[in-house]
Order: C-alpha cells, then sequence, then structure tokens
C-alpha cells in the first residue's frame, strides 16, 4: 500500500509538470496556434498535436525511469551480489502508465489550443 501511495504521488505531481510545460507551451505559441487556425487546421489537429507533444514529454520521462531502475537495480544486485531479474511485462506497465499519465495531462492544454480565437491569436505578441 505504502508503494502505491509514493507511486501516485509520483505520477500526479510528475503529471502536474507536464501540464504545466504544456501550459507555457501553449502560451509561447499563441501566435502559431493562430496561423494554423487561420489557414484552416480543425480543432481536433490542434489537439492532437499538442497532446502529441505531452505522450512524447511523458515517454521520455517514463524512459529515463526505467533506465535509472534498471541501472539502479543492477547497482544494488551487484553490490550486495543478489541477482536479479527484470520483467519485460513492468516495463510495459511503466509505458503504458506513461502514456495514460501524459493523455490524462495534457488534454486541458491540448483543448486550451484548440479553443484560442484566431484573430486574437494572431494579435498576440
Amino acid at each position: 500500500m505504502l508503494l502505491i501511495a509514493i507511486a501516485s504521488i509520483s505520477l500526479i505531481v510528475g503529471g502536474i509538470g507536464i501540464m504545466n510545460v504544456m501550459l507555457v507551451s501553449v502560451t509561447e505559441r499563441t501566435r502559431e496556434i493562430g496561423v494554423r487556425v487561420a489557414v484552416g487546421a480543425t480543432e481536433e489537429a490542434i489537439q492532437l498535436q499538442f497532446l502529441g507533444e505531452s505522450v512524447m514529454l511523458s515517454l521520455v520521462g517514463g524512459a529515463a525511469g526505467v533506465l535509472g531502475g534498471i541501472v539502479g537495480s543492477y547497482l544494488v544486485g551487484q553490490t550486495l551480489k543478489w541477482e536479479m531479474q527484470m520483467s519485460v511485462e513492468a516495463v510495459v506497465v511503466a509505458a503504458l502508465f506513461s502514456v495514460a499519465v501524459g493523455v490524462f495531462f495534457g488534454y486541458y492544454p491540448a483543448q486550451k489550443a484548440s479553443h484560442l480565437d484566431p484573430i486574437e491569436a494572431l494579435r498576440y505578441e
């Protein structure tokens, strides 16, 4: 139960970090979004772009976490002379959780980007 609680808190904190990065990205690229909408990009295309970016961001973080876990397990196993086994299922579950966190916390920034008024977005400095 303690491990689940710690992992849940870590996922929430990481997700909030992803959401903040994506909100800053939307703010910095307001003019670009306005141009895309003005030339005919749909709301779904804008949402897909930002959801894709948040998923990639979370996958990179997840890959770094998996790599850190593998290296840490190997070092502890070598130091204490323990036999270590890596589970492919655990890596797959970690990747799926990374994608889920990216989609869940990237949805609001993607929604915000897709609903920008193109006229206001083009005026944005």
